[in-house]
């Protein structure tokens, strides 16, 4: 058995003093202790109350330098210039209080400047240093220990070892290089090739001078930024916020750079460089992932503490973001507060704030479907890039339809501010077309792009725009939007779906009486011309029992305009055709108004004949879509026309029909035989009646076929 060092005694009551301690370790005493065996006797001190019941040999366990039992130690507040009493004297088990480790293995333990063997707990200064030696660089964020996790940890011991490296690379820097100022500027003087000397003339252009380059600092931090954007987002958010306190400290030396004209030869230009990418990637940080409030605070807090230079003056508030909690945030996105500002301390504030904030919580609320509140928010948001906000606010009408209210959609078109005018003003072709789409089905894409490919859901509780209320919307749109109202695709989309294109009912209307057609026609000239000026009435007709009908000759009547007014400016009409289907008394009407004018129904019918020819391929999947009659009446009806031109638009159909009869072979019998029976018996005994040198030949090539 070893042999007794010490005793333990316990007191049997507790000190007043809650800093006394009521283990007491006894010094060994040949009176006190019998090295022999064990104590199990007790033994009674009446003088000091105690009674020692047992002892045993107390085996020593890893301890600090302060608490050694076998070595005195004293203390002091912030001793550093050599070691004080006894205090270098150290047992097996002794540790450094500030490395952590053996105090035999401690690197400072004498040491001039450092003495770590005068550490101890009771100490605010040698406490501050156990702290930074246990945190690292992430001492200068003052987080509690108990607040550190992996993550931040790991953070910092990256950030630590980069800023190592960064120091040595920014000393090389200052040292600059020395080199003949002829690097710079070629010499040109002749005395180099005559006298192999450098006359007076040129001495100056051959001085030494010392130059500087801070691209391979830039470099540096550059790689390091990158090697950020791979990490967890708080290790990312210390790397960063750590990199950036390390180059506002860089200066620029007062003499010449490698290249002036490069960015990233001075501290001056690559550090601003810097700073927006950090700031603007530690906004996103802020916005999109749940900071514990601790952390959002320490960074927002630490941010604010550096020092800006001049160069890095636009960068001050950067960091000024508001969390999710924030009071003035959450009043908007609960739509308790809807202009944005409030008073604060006698002063009215308006909701501001930078534009990647501003990306990063339309990205957030996107993701989370919260579309109500997206919506809150942009409509009061100001920011410092005005164009780019207004491209998210123009999906405003968007966000509106994922949560299904389509007739605030429809007004949000034509809402404009002070600085910028209407969302319709600014849609183009495809996202018109989709938002025809949208507003006539009450369906949308399932991810947040306006798209027609992919996916498409209805929207829970959704409630669709009246037929009346959707032809408002989508005329006025065209109206105030000249490349809409060029766009013939566009005009084709919105005469499909007043023909219930994209419904579950038949696309035919019924053909309304022709008195009724005549007075709408005539009225829809007053109608669209308060629609283009912003009165959006409609009468009577377009709420009666022939609504659809009426709304489709108020569509048609608009196509006509816009015919007029840019038919020598297009160059495709085929897709209007098509569009109308078998509602063959709106083609009709069609034709009517264009009519009015000889020279425009004649550049109408023969772009119409040039496109039939040039898109074939549109006529026939137009013909196979319907049955044998779509052919038999469309013909008709351009027959049954008194103009010539009109007539002839017959030829280029059938001679499509006939060049590509091949492709209708594949159909059903009777579709094939309906349509060789309506050739056979209307169209060329027709054709008999007219003897021009076009249906001649169509004639023949019909009889060659039947």
């Amino acid at each position: 058995m070893e042999q007794v060092d010490s005793v333990i005694i316990i007191s049997d009551t507790e000190g007043d003093n809650e800093d006394e301690t009521s283990v007491f370790i006894v010094e060994d005493s040949p009176e006190a202790l019998d090295t022999s065996k064990d104590k199990s006797t007790e033994v009674i001190d009446e003088e000091c109350g105690l009674a020692i019941t047992y002892s045993k040999k107390g085996n020593v366990m890893p301890h600090a330098r302060y608490d050694c039992v076998e070595q005195d130690f004293t203390r002091t507040e912030n001793e550093v210039s050599g070691p004080t009493g006894s205090n270098l004297k150290f047992c097996d088990q002794c540790y450094c209080y500030i490395c952590d480790k053996l105090a035999s293995e401690c690197q400072y333990w004498n040491l001039p400047s450092f003495c770590h063997c005068n550490a101890h707990n009771k100490s605010k200064y040698w406490k501050a240093h156990r702290d930074v030696a246990l945190t690292g660089a992430l001492s200068i964020f003052n987080f509690d220990l108990v607040d550190i996790d992996s993550e931040l940890r790991h953070g910092g011991a990256l950030l630590q070892t980069f800023c190592l490296e960064l120091a040595l690379e920014y000393n090389n820097y200052m040292m600059g290089i020395i080199t003949s100022r002829s690097s710079l500027i070629p010499c040109i003087c002749s005395c180099h090739n005559q006298f192999k000397i450098f006359c007076e003339m040129c001495q100056m252009n051959h001085v030494e001078i010392q130059l500087y380059s801070y691209t391979p600092v830039f470099n540096m931090v550059n790689k390091f930024l990158h090697q950020t954007e791979k990490e967890k987002p708080k290790t990312a958010a210390i790397m960063m916020i750590g990199v950036a306190k390390e180059i506002l400290l860089h200066k620029q030396p007062p003499q010449e750079v490698f290249n002036k004209n490069d960015q990233t030869s001075t501290p001056s230009q690559a550090v601003p460089i810097f700073m927006h990418r950090i700031t603007g990637a530690l906004q996103r940080m802020l916005v999109l992932n749940d900071f514990p409030p601790y952390l959002f605070n320490k960074l927002k807090t630490f941010y604010k503490s550096l020092v800006l230079p001049s160069h890095c003056f636009i960068f001050t508030n950067s960091l000024n973001v508001l969390s999710w909690e924030d009071p003035f945030l959450t009043s908007i996105l609960r739509g308790q507060n809807i202009t944005g500002q409030r008073q604060k301390k006698g002063r009215k504030e308006t909701f501001w704030e930078d534009f990647p904030v501003v990306h990063a919580r339309v990205e957030r609320m996107e993701a989370r479907e919260e579309y109500r509140e997206l919506v809150r928010y942009l409509r009061v948001i100001k920011c410092n890039d005005t164009l780019k906000l207004r491209a998210l606010r123009d999906k405003v009408p968007f966000y509106f339809c994922k949560y299904g209210d389509f007739n605030s959609a429809a007004q949000s078109f034509h809402l404009s501010t002070s600085l910028t005018c209407c969302i319709a003003c600014r849609l183009t072709p495809y996202q018109y077309k989709v938002y025809l789409k949208i507003l006539r089905t009450g369906t949308v894409p399932t991810t947040c792009e306006l798209s027609d490919s992919g996916q498409w859901v209805h929207v829970e509780g959704g409630k669709l725009l009246k037929s009346c209320i959707l032809l408002k919307c989508s005329l006025r749109i065209l109206f105030v939007n000249a490349v809409l109202y060029r766009d013939v695709h566009c005009w084709s989309r919105l005469i499909q779906i007043h023909c219930n294109y994209f419904s579950m009912e038949a696309d035919v209307l019924q053909v309304p009486p022709a008195g009724f057609v005549k007075n709408t026609a005539i009225l829809a000239a007053s109608v669209l011309a308060d629609l283009k000026s912003g009165i959006v009435g409609l009468p009577k007709p377009f709420s009666s029992v022939l609504h659809r009908e009426a709304t489709l000759i108020l569509v048609t009547m608009a196509a006509a305009q816009m015919l007029h007014k840019n038919i020598s400016m297009m160059k495709l009409v085929l897709p209007l055709i098509v569009a109308y289907g078998k509602n063959f008394w709106a083609l009709k009407l069609l034709f009517d108004s264009l009519s009015t004018k000889e020279e425009i129904l004649h550049n109408f019918c023969a772009m119409l004949s040039n496109n039939i020819y040039i898109h074939r391929s549109m006529m026939i999947d137009v013909v196979k879509c319907h049955d044998a009659n779509y052919v038999s009446d469309l013909v008709t009806l351009f027959l049954s026309f008194e103009q010539t031109t009109v007539q002839s638009l017959s030829i280029p159909v059938l001679n499509v029909l006939v060049e590509e009869w091949h492709e209708f072979k594949t159909m059903e019998h009777l579709w094939i035989q309906s349509l060789h029976t309506f050739l056979q018996t209307k169209v060329v005994p027709a054709m008999e009646m007219v003897n021009t040198a076009q249906f001649t030949e169509l004639r023949n090539k019909l009889n060659r076929i039947l």
